[in-house]
């Protein structure tokens, strides 16, 4: 039995997995290992961000994508970053499960920015939305979905490398 994460989808063990693939986020140099197939939408929505709602390169490097299995968290549940199917964006501007850290949630031209994003990627589960461990610098691909995936990439006009054909 294959291990899965959190959303279901399959583990990827290994960094140098054929299911992986390193992708540059358009309008930035930043750079994030993603599943292949459904990375393009990730890499697009982190540009969108990036453009939209605060850049993600500049000082730290603090945004993540895919991360083997660790022992020893607090959750004994997979998290999804090993499926290659979740990103952190600015983590050390937004942390992680406390409303005092973040920079552009309570800016409301930002916060409405963002929520027309998510609208647009409908596919995404934002942790700003979290009840519980509220966390805004992850998002992540609900369902393990490939073709739904696919087909939302094709009708955004997300190309294989996540930019997008006339935004």
């Amino acid at each position: 039995m294959s291990k899965t994460t959190i959303n279901g989808w399959p583990v990827i063990k290994d960094g140098n997995s054929p299911t992986l693939k390193l992708f540059t986020i358009p309008g930035t140099k930043r750079k994030m290992r993603l599943r292949k197939d459904v990375g393009p939408y990730l890499v697009a929505f982190a540009s969108e961000y990036h453009k939209l709602i605060a850049p993600i390169d500049r000082g730290t490097f603090d945004d993540w994508a895919w991360a083997p299995v660790r022992t020893g968290r607090a959750s004994s549940r997979i998290s999804d970053h090993c499926g290659g199917v979740a990103i952190d964006l600015n983590a050390t501007k937004e942390g992680s499960q406390s409303k005092s850290n973040t920079f552009w949630v309570r800016h409301p031209v930002k916060a409405r920015r963002m929520r027309r994003l998510l609208k647009k990627y409908r596919l995404l589960e934002w942790g700003g939305d979290y009840k519980r461990f509220w966390d805004p610098m992850h998002l992540v691909i609900k369902r393990p979905n490939v073709a739904q995936v696919k087909a939302e990439m094709k009708a955004l006009g997300i190309t294989p490398s996540g930019r997008i054909r006339n935004p």
